[in-house]
């Protein structure tokens, strides 16, 4: 048992020992090397680590732009300026046709043309829309207003105006599965074209329409608004199954209170 405890004793004084002399090498090893503590931290840099990013969601001013943008429209690009034309012309035979030789000649592409008789005997007028350059306008201006029947053309292109535009649209109530045998209805069927004619009736009284006629399968509505709200029906309308369309050209009248030609004339200066 002694010689037991004294070899114990040997071999832990030995790793002590070997332990001490392990530790002042190593310590020797820090002690010879030039770094010092601040160059050691210019070499290694701490790096933090970032935190992980809680993603709340957009805003509500955000999901608000981005539904505005989502939903508005691209602008068309104009490449040519629209005019609207008013001439006031004899009421004679082939004055027409001259005037859309002139324009033609001109390679103007007439959008709209509505002429008709006037409250004055013998006077009629004509309300041109088409596009096409301005310096080219001017010019097809003048050579209409040298037509010996044109006694005056008003341009009201950059005028404030009322302009109108009249539709007659015939639109289905019924779809080709409720038709039967023979052109009847049945009662179902029947039922939902009334509920079609309903909804129509709707549309028509947002756009200050009027339905003129209806019968078993179709209706006709009548509306008289500017061109774009004449457009914006027709798209509503269109599922319902449209059959006739019939729309004039745009009718243009000056608005009260504007300066009118001639004052504007004697305002000028000489």
């Amino acid at each position: 048992r002694a010689s037991s405890s004294l070899v114990s004793r040997a071999m832990s004084s030995t790793a002590g020992s070997t332990a001490a002399k392990d530790a002042g090498a190593n310590c020797g090893k820090v002690n010879e090397s030039s770094t010092t503590a601040m160059e050691y931290k210019q070499q290694h840099p701490r790096q933090l680590r970032r935190l992980p990013r809680v993603d709340a969601g957009p805003s509500a001013a955000e999901q608000a732009v981005s539904n505005i943008l989502y939903n508005t429209p691209i602008a068309p690009k104009l490449q040519t300026e629209r005019h609207i034309l008013d001439c006031l012309a004899q009421d004679e035979p082939g004055v027409l046709s001259r005037v859309t030789g002139v324009m033609a000649a001109r390679g103007f592409n007439i959008d709209t043309l509505v002429a008709s008789k006037t409250e004055v005997p013998g006077l009629s007028r004509m309300t041109l829309v088409l596009k096409g350059p301005a310096i080219v306008m001017e010019q097809a201006k003048k050579q209409l207003e040298d037509l010996v029947p044109i006694w005056a053309v008003l341009d009201y292109s950059h005028t404030r105006i009322i302009e109108r535009e009249s539709l007659l649209v015939k639109v289905s109530i019924v779809t080709p599965e409720d038709i039967e045998m023979g052109g009847t209805l049945s009662d179902r069927a029947f039922l939902d074209s009334q509920d079609r004619l309903s909804a129509l009736r709707q549309y028509a009284d947002l756009f200050k329409g009027e339905i003129l006629d209806v019968a078993q399968n179709t209706a006709v509505v009548s509306l008289n608004a500017k061109g774009d709200r004449i457009d914006a029906f027709l798209k509503l309308v269109r599922p319902f199954g449209i059959l006739e369309a019939v729309r004039s050209g745009i009718m243009a009248m000056p608005r009260s209170g504007d300066v009118t030609m001639f004052e504007s004339e004697q305002s000028a200066p000489q």
